[in-house]
């Protein structure tokens, strides 16, 4: 039977803060980006997935190639949530592509980080995972979303930042700069901030995490305090994952970069850079994919 040939690979990187999409030639550069909002299947499945096919036209425009032609591409998705439920398979039936690959985002960010060599992963930007591979074994913990996890992640320091204004509010802690900047964006009125945690998502209490690295980086005590405890938090959660300072160690998402300088120093001191990024990884795993299948 005559092989179909598949010509272009698509990488998806969705979650929290944002979609980003990359057209590629197999075995070759990338033709074309693009991005746009949030694309958490877990948390809001019909959004997410028009974000995502929205995204994925847009770079295939972009690249100059015809709609027609899209179906035909080996497309790997790296999603928050896609662990959770179904939605991965629902994801997956719902999708344009005549060979698709969801899967949620800690493999496309360990294949990305690592291609494919030993060392530990702390993944930490709107929400937050931890991975390790050794010899071919690889462990993973957290990804498990804001309601029930994300420790140390951007969200978690946000949502612990309003939590701390509301405490110095009522006295249990002194105020500093940072809390009383923040309770006067909300009129100082403590109340506005329970009536806007209530609907929040992990993306709008991420927002405030900038907020705390900025000011803990000038000193502010709480700041501080509060970036203390998100390390404190990502430290603990690379040792349950089983780094012991032995093994390189990849620090990815955007506050994940942030506190990298003011983590203890066995851990610093096994820091390296990425070798790519989700991306990458998915469009690796596309390659494996494209690979497999002609191959047949």
């Amino acid at each position: 039977m005559k092989k179909i040939p598949i010509p272009y690979l698509i990488a998806v990187d969705g979650g929290g803060t944002g979609c980003r999409v990359v057209i590629a030639r197999p075995k070759g550069g990338i033709l074309a980006s693009a991005e746009s909002g949030p694309a958490n299947i877990a948390t809001a499945f019909g959004t997410a997935l028009h974000t995502i096919i929205k995204t994925a036209s847009e770079a295939w425009q972009k690249a100059g190639l015809e709609a027609a032609t899209m179906p035909q591409a080996v497309a790997v998705l790296g999603l928050a949530g896609a662990n959770i439920g179904d939605v991965a398979q629902r994801l997956k039936r719902s999708l344009p592509f005549t060979q698709s690959y969801v899967t949620d985002d800690r493999e496309t960010t360990l294949r990305g980080a690592l291609a494919g060599a030993d060392g530990c992963l702390a993944a930490v930007g709107t929400g937050s995972f931890f991975c390790s591979q050794n010899a071919g074994v690889t462990r993973s913990i957290g990804g498990w979303g804001f309601s029930v996890g994300d420790d140390g992640s951007g969200a978690r320091l946000g949502q612990d930042l309003l939590r701390r204004v509301l405490h110095c509010h009522d006295g249990i802690e002194n105020h500093s700069d940072l809390t009383r900047s923040v309770l006067q964006a909300f009129d100082n009125d403590p109340a506005a901030i329970s009536t806007f945690a209530l609907s929040a998502s992990p993306h709008d209490f991420g927002c405030y995490a900038p907020q705390v690295i900025k000011a803990a980086d000038a000193g502010d005590p709480q700041a501080v305090n509060l970036r203390t405890s998100a390390v404190n938090a990502i430290q603990t959660a690379l040792e349950a994952v089983g780094f012991t300072g032995q093994q390189r160690l990849c620090m990815c998402g955007g506050l994940g970069r942030a506190v990298s300088g003011v983590l203890d120093p066995v851990y610093r001191d096994s820091l390296v850079r990425p070798k790519g990024d989700a991306l990458a990884g998915g469009l690796a795993i596309a390659q494996s994919i494209l690979n497999q299948s002609q191959s047949i």
